[in-house]
C-alpha cells in the first residue's frame, strides 16, 4: 500500500465521518422520534411518533419501577407491606386491630 492509497482511505473515512456526524446532528435537532411499526403496519404506512417528553417519561417510569422493586426486595416484610399499600391501596386490605379481652 503506497501513500496514495493511504490518502484515499483517509479521505473516505473523513467523508464517512462527516456524513454520519451530520446525520446525528439532524437527529438531535428533531423534536420527536418516529418509530415505524413492523409487518402489519408497514403496508399502511402507520407510524408512532414519540415526543421527547413521552420518551423521557417512559424511561423515568421504568427506572422508578425498578428502584421500587429493589427497595421492596431488601426491606423487612412489614415495611414492604407498607410500601406496597402506598403504591396501590386497593391491593392490600388492612384489618382493624383486634382488642385483647
Amino acid at each position: 500500500m503506497d501513500w496514495l492509497d493511504l490518502l484515499a482511505v483517509q479521505g473516505t473515512l473523513k467523508s464517512l465521518l462527516q456524513h454520519h456526524s451530520s446525520k446525528a446532528s439532524i437527529l438531535r435537532r428533531s423534536a420527536f422520534f418516529t418509530v415505524q411499526l413492523s409487518h402489519p403496519y408497514m403496508t399502511t404506512g402507520k407510524t408512532i411518533a414519540l415526543t421527547r417528553r413521552t420518551f423521557v417519561g417512559k424511561v423515568m417510569s421504568l427506572l422508578l419501577n425498578m428502584l421500587s422493586r429493589l427497595v421492596i426486595t431488601f426491606l423487612p416484610r412489614s415495611k414492604s407491606l407498607f410500601i406496597t399499600w402506598l403504591q396501590s391501596p386497593s391491593a392490600v386490605i388492612l384489618e382493624p386491630p383486634k382488642n385483647k379481652v
